[in-house]
C-alpha cells in the first residue's frame, strides 16, 4: 500500500469476533515522543492489530510507505533498552485500548500481560520501584546482621549467601519490571528460583545441617543439580510458564512445611513463633499471584501489590535468624553460669566460675549447633 492508497483492511473484527468492527477512519498517528513518523500527517491508521498482534512489519505498509524518521528518543529510554519499534508497539497497544474502552469492552492482555502506563523508562513502574524497595531491604538488615552476628557463627556464611541471592534476585526483578525482554524475564525467573531453592537449604542447615554438615553438603549438591536442571531445560528446550510456576510452587510449600514442622517440634523456644510469622506471611502474600486483575489506574497490579507488601517481611526475618543461637543449650548454660554485675554493657561478670572470653551474644552466637566449647580465661 502506498500513501495515499485506500486504507488497509481493517482486521480487527479478525482478530477478536466479539468486538464490534471499527469504521476505518483516517486519523493522524500520535508518535509526539516516538521516534516513527509518517511521510505524510492523516495516514491511514485503521489496520490495528489487535492481540496477539501488535504491528509484526512496522517499517512496512501498516504504518507508512515512507521511510522512518531519525530517532527522537531520549536517551534514557534507549539506554534503557527501548528501540523505536518498542515505541510503536507502546503507542500502539494503547490506541487499541482506547477502541476497546469506547466499544464499551474488556481491555484484553498484549501478550500475555495487561497494558500499563509507562513512567519515563519504567515498563512497570509499580512493581520496578516495588522491588527495588525489597532489594533495599535486603540490603539494610544484610548489614544489620554482619554487624550484630560474629562471622564465627555456623549459620553466618549461610545467612549471607541467601542474602545476597536475594539481593541479585531484587536486582533483575527491577530491571525486569524496567524492560520486558527475553533476557531479563529469563532472568528474573532464574533468579527467583534460586532464591526459593536457597532458602530451602538454608532451612536444611539451620534445622539438620548443624548438626550432620555431611548431610547438608549433599543436599546442596542435589539443589545445584535441580537448578542447572531447571534452567538448562527452560533455555534450551522450552520456556514453560506453566512448568515455572508449578515447580517454584512445589519447593516452596516443601520449604514451608520443613520450617513449621521444624517450629512445632521446637515450640517451646521464645523465638519460634517470629519464624511461623515470617513462614505464613510469605505464603499468603504469594496468594496475590493468584489475583489477575487489570490494573488500577494502569500502574497497580496484583503482582505489583504483591511485592510491595513483602517488603517488611525482610525486616522481620533478618531479626529472627540471629534469636535462635541466643536460646542455644550452651547459650542457656552460660546464662547459668553467670550473673550481672557492674560491667559494661553485653559483658558478662561471672560470680562463681572464671569469665568466658567475649559478649554473651558472641558466645551464644558462635556456639550455637557447634560441639565445641568455649575456652575459659585462667586456664
Amino acid at each position: 500500500m502506498q500513501g495515499g492508497s485506500a486504507p488497509l483492511t481493517n482486521p480487527i473484527s479478525q482478530s477478536c469476533p466479539r468486538l464490534p468492527p471499527v469504521p476505518s477512519t483516517r486519523c493522524k498517528l500520535p508518535w509526539k515522543g516516538s521516534c516513527w513518523s509518517p511521510r505524510r500527517t492523516g495516514t491511514p491508521f485503521s489496520s490495528l492489530y489487535i492481540h496477539p498482534k501488535l504491528l509484526p512489519d512496522l517499517p512496512g505498509q501498516l504504518l507508512s510507505a515512507g521511510n522512518p524518521s531519525p530517532s527522537r528518543q531520549p536517551i534514557y529510554m534507549s539506554l534503557a533498552g527501548w528501540t523505536c519499534r518498542d515505541d510503536c508497539k507502546y503507542e500502539c497497544m494503547w490506541v487499541t485500548v482506547g477502541l476497546y474502552l469506547q466499544e464499551g469492552q474488556k481491555v484484553p492482555q498484549f501478550h500475555g500481560k495487561w497494558p500499563f502506563s509507562r513512567f519515563l523508562c519504567f515498563q512497570e513502574p509499580a512493581s520496578a520501584v516495588a522491588s527495588f524497595l525489597n532489594g533495599l531491604a535486603s540490603l539494610v538488615m544484610l548489614c544489620r546482621y554482619r554487624t550484630s552476628v560474629p562471622a564465627s557463627s555456623p549459620m553466618y556464611p549461610t545467612c549471607v549467601a541467601f542474602a545476597w541471592v536475594s539481593l541479585n534476585a531484587w536486582f533483575w526483578s527491577t530491571v525486569f519490571h524496567t524492560r520486558d525482554t527475553d533476557l531479563t524475564e529469563k532472568m528474573d525467573y532464574f533468579c527467583a528460583s534460586t532464591v526459593i531453592l536457597h532458602s530451602i537449604y538454608l532451612c536444611c542447615v539451620r534445622t539438620v545441617g548443624l548438626q550432620h554438615p555431611a548431610m547438608a553438603s549433599a543436599f546442596r549438591a542435589l539443589l545445584l543439580l535441580l537448578l542447572t536442571a531447571h534452567v538448562s531445560y527452560l533455555s534450551l528446550i522450552h520456556f514453560d510458564y506453566g512448568y515455572n510456576m508449578a515447580a517454584n510452587v512445589a519447593i516452596g510449600l516443601l520449604n514451608a512445611a520443613w520450617w513449621l514442622a521444624w517450629c512445632l517440634w521446637n515450640q517451646r523456644l521464645p523465638h519460634v513463633h517470629k519464624c511461623v510469622a515470617v513462614v505464613l506471611l510469605l505464603q499468603g502474600l504469594s496468594l496475590l499471584e493468584l489475583l489477575d486483575f487489570p490494573p488500577l489506574f494502569w500502574v497497580l497490579d496484583a503482582h505489583a501489590i504483591w511485592h510491595i507488601s513483602t517488603i517488611p517481611v525482610h525486616v522481620l526475618f533478618f531479626r529472627w535468624v540471629p534469636l535462635p543461637a541466643q536460646h542455644s543449650p550452651l547459650c542457656r548454660l552460660l546464662r547459668s553460669l553467670c550473673a550481672p554485675a557492674t560491667h559494661p554493657p553485653g559483658q558478662l561478670a561471672c560470680t562463681t566460675r572464671p569469665r568466658p572470653q567475649g559478649t554473651l551474644s558472641e558466645l551464644c552466637l558462635a556456639s550455637v549447633g557447634s560441639p565445641l566449647r568455649p575456652q575459659l580465661s585462667g586456664r
